[in-house]
């Protein structure tokens, strides 16, 4: 039997609509955060705007797939989630090598960090289970600052204060200050914590005090660069695979180095509105230290960054090589 020319047409269509992808996007952000709102949802139209309809990205934030963010790469591995934002120190030991993004005193802004992240990443330096995933983006926070109840100039006054991290480093960096470590305690529940008095404060940069709503808790920020959180966005593997060449391309098109750079330039002059904010509400007391008290912090946290380069392979060289990739940037 012939096919009409508008029976071949036709049966191309149905063809093409039933090859089309759609991803499923995680996110356990509220959807109004700036990140989810903004980067991720952009990320999500590029991709989808550049595949010609092969693919579509549909976001799924405020933890419609899941609500707990150390639950976000169990969900990519199951495929309950096809793309989803991570936070590495949620699943400690997966992706150790980012680790080197939490150090204190190492990043100084979210580009620059992001940009030699994914440098060390893309040289094959960082240690982890990447293989296991497809990575679409690693990036570094802004540095994170020293939010609290009390107010803490020196690390002397963190001493036997409950303190919350976000990573096994940072939550070394507060016991060598003579402070209580908490760890498991993730960014949604931080602000409940610190009113409901489980905690003092916590180690976060200005996005995350407003995301999370932990300015509406805290009463101090002290703004020395206790390190990053490093963030990533995963996609499962299989269904990567699975696509059609345009719809890879698609997806490559705005992944990795090109991710990296345009995550940390928006996360930075996000930062940087925030806290611009908060200073004209003149709600917080924002500590700018002194030469002295930098310097006093600085050799505090040093057996934190002495403790990762001894425990991590080769971990002096991948502590230079980021050191120096963000001096090159």
């Amino acid at each position: 039997m012939k096919l009409t020319a508008a029976a071949i047409a036709l049966s191309s269509l149905v063809g093409a609509a039933a090859s089309a992808e759609t991803l499923r996007f995680s996110s356990f952000e509220p959807p109004v955060a700036f990140l989810t709102k903004e980067v991720f949802t952009g990320w999500a139209e590029n991709v989808t705007a550049a595949s010609g309809g092969e693919v579509t990205v549909k976001m799924f934030p405020g933890g419609t797939l899941g609500r707990s963010p150390a639950q976000q790469l169990q969900m990519v591995q199951d495929g309950v989630a096809d793309i989803a934002f991570i936070v590495p120190g949620y699943n400690p030991g997966v992706f150790s090598g980012v680790t080197v993004g939490e150090l204190p005193f190492t990043v100084t802004n979210a580009k620059n960090g992001s940009e030699a992240i994914w440098s060390l990443y893309a040289q094959g330096m960082l240690d982890g289970d990447f293989d296991k995933f497809r990575i679409i983006g690693i990036f570094t926070t802004s540095p994170q600052a020293i939010a609290s109840k009390s107010r803490i100039d020196l690390p002397a006054d963190m001493n036997g204060k409950n303190f919350r991290a976000s990573s096994p480093n940072l939550l070394v960096a507060i016991e060598q200050m003579g402070a209580v470590p908490v760890g498991g305690i993730t960014g949604p529940t931080i602000a409940e914590s610190v009113s409901r008095g489980l905690i003092d404060g916590s180690f976060n940069e200005w996005n995350a005090l407003k995301s999370f709503r932990i300015m509406e808790a805290v009463d101090n920020v002290l703004e020395v660069p206790m390190g990053t959180t490093p963030l990533m966005v995963v996609m499962n593997k299989e269904k990567y695979e699975g696509l059609s060449e345009k719809g890879k391309a698609a997806v490559d098109q705005f992944s990795g180095a090109a991710f990296a750079s345009a995550f940390g330039e928006a996360f930075e002059g996000q930062n940087s509105a925030v806290r611009a904010e908060a200073v004209a509400a003149g709600k917080l007391n924002i500590i700018e230290p002194s030469d002295d008290q930098v310097a006093a912090w600085k050799a505090a946290t040093q057996p934190a960054i002495d403790a990762w380069i001894a425990a991590t392979p080769d971990g002096q060289a991948v502590y230079d090589a980021f050191v120096a990739a963000m001096a090159a940037n």
